[in-house]
């Protein structure tokens, strides 16, 4: 029997996850061969959708998708999904397994927790692969093909579970990292919210002066590069904000720190030390750039199958909620 999976929002990622399950080869992907069934408040993307092959049936409703589904994804912006959780639970199927694609965990988890009976599983989920464009249209197939998917199961979840969503990130050819909700909230605010806040926010300094006009006119590849995520989904970032304001603020408040210094430097006319960063900034990214992709430093089987009850922050690192009060990892 083929596995039957809801996706509960068919944009970018939703539509991308239908068309990376349904193009995986039943002989050989861990969950077999996949139904596809979409819903989306929008009906123009279900169409979308549906016409790209993303999914095989559209639901009329978010309860009548999840019905007949052993796993449902929920690929809404993160605030909608409390109203989403309360309105499919009383449909969900038994041992069904819910997961996510949302860019913040921590509060996930807590409304499956108060909002999701407890005759099915939640494994939060998060692929580390994007685009800065939305909607069904801009669906790729390949989107998550080497890339990470962080998944972020419960302290009660099941073996069963954490196998059915490890399977599920296989077929559609991700890489499982199972990573504690608030170690992923904190690290992910540090190179993906802040990024896009980033890009945001040079956006802004240049098109707010009286001379953009004239400036966007010899704007080239480095605007062009360095702003590419202030074409994301407005809705989605304000809702990630909203989700995960102290760990983005953390990090907001370490980029002013640099950018102080930076400006330090000039008024002082010590270029040496602005040299310095840059040669600093320089050699660290290179060195990213030579690790295997997505690689991530430490990462090996022992880690991959730790005991999902212990914190892997904890384990590994220390407490990394002491980022956010300037503190350092032990």
């Amino acid at each position: 029997m083929p596995h039957t999976v809801a996706i509960l929002g068919t944009g970018l990622i939703g539509a991308s996850l239908g068309l990376a399950l349904g193009t995986a080869d039943p002989e050989t992907a861990p969950l077999g061969r996949c139904r596809v069934i979409g819903y989306d408040g929008s009906s123009q993307q279900l169409r979308i959708a549906r016409g790209r092959l993303a999914i095989d049936d559209e639901a009329k409703t978010a309860a009548d998708a999840v019905k007949e589904a052993d796993i449902v994804v929920l690929a809404t912006p993160v605030q909608t999904l409390p109203a989403l959780m309360r309105e499919i639970a009383p449909h969900l199927r038994y041992k069904a397994l819910v997961t996510d694609v949302c860019s913040t965990k921590t509060s996930v988890l807590q409304w499956a927790k108060e909002f999701l009976p407890t005759t099915v599983s939640f494994v939060g989920g998060h692929p580390m692969a994007g685009r800065e464009k939305i909607g069904a249209e801009a669906a790729e197939l390949d989107l998550f093909k080497g890339a990470v998917y962080c998944l972020c199961p419960p302290v009660n979840a099941t073996p069963e579970a954490t196998d059915l969503a490890t399977a599920f990130v296989e077929t559609i050819g991700a890489k499982p990292y199972y990573i504690d909700p608030e170690e992923h909230d904190i690290y992910v605010a540090g190179i993906s919210h802040l990024p896009f806040l980033l890009a945001a926010a040079q956006t802004e300094v240049v098109t707010r002066s009286p001379s953009w006009r004239e400036m966007q006119m010899i704007a080239a590849s480095g605007f062009r590069d360095l702003t590419r995520l202030a074409s994301g989904d407005p809705v989605m970032h304000r809702d990630i904000c909203s989700t995960n304001r102290s760990a983005i603020k953390h990090w907001v408040n370490e980029s002013i720190r640099v950018l102080v210094e930076m400006r330090t430097a000039l008024e002082d006319d010590k270029m040496d030390d602005l040299q310095s960063m840059f040669e600093h900034a320089k050699t660290m990214r290179d060195q990213w750039l030579t690790l295997p992709q997505n690689q991530r430093p430490g990462e090996s089987d022992q880690l991959a199958d730790a005991e999902i009850g212990t914190s892997i922050s904890q384990r590994l690192f220390g407490n990394p909620a002491a980022l956010l009060r300037g503190g350092k990892k032990k």
